[in-house]
């Protein structure tokens, strides 16, 4: 047990770095309590932490319409955050739930709104820091 909570650490702790130093608290807790769980996400989010076809701030803005369109209120935030830390502008993330909105209706713009408040607000009281490139 102590090998697997070791390498769940590990990549929670890869992701937080490729994630520009932010590690959403749903990671955490699956880090904590499913560590087998917490590598696999390791490894299944490479598609969205590296950069490929699309590049990893389309595909986070992607993954932001997706999320608020299954009204998962909680994961609005950190996909918004990172795809901040990626280089998205308010305007991106922005359009980005109005195509949430158009697909999935206007209940898409409610799911969303807390975690998009609590973003701009940080955002605007923050220092421009530039996510690594490695």
């Amino acid at each position: 047990m102590a090998q697997k909570k070791a390498q769940a650490e590990k990549t929670v702790k890869e992701l937080n770095r490729k994630m520009c130093g932010f590690t959403p608290s749903t990671l955490e807790h699956i880090k904590h309590h499913n560590p087998d769980l917490a590598v696999l996400i390791g490894s299944m989010d490479k598609i969205v932490v590296e950069d490929g076809a699309l590049d990893k701030k389309t595909k986070r803005l992607i993954a932001l319409a997706c999320v608020a369109v299954r009204m998962c209120e909680d994961c609005i935030y950190p996909q918004a955050k990172v795809a901040k830390n990626y280089g998205a502008t308010k305007a991106e993330i922005v359009e980005a739930l109005q195509v949430a909105v158009l697909t999935g209706g206007v209940p898409t713009w409610s799911v969303a709104k807390k975690g998009i408040t609590r973003l701009f607000e940080e955002w605007d009281d923050e220092e421009k820091v530039p996510c690594p490139k490695k």
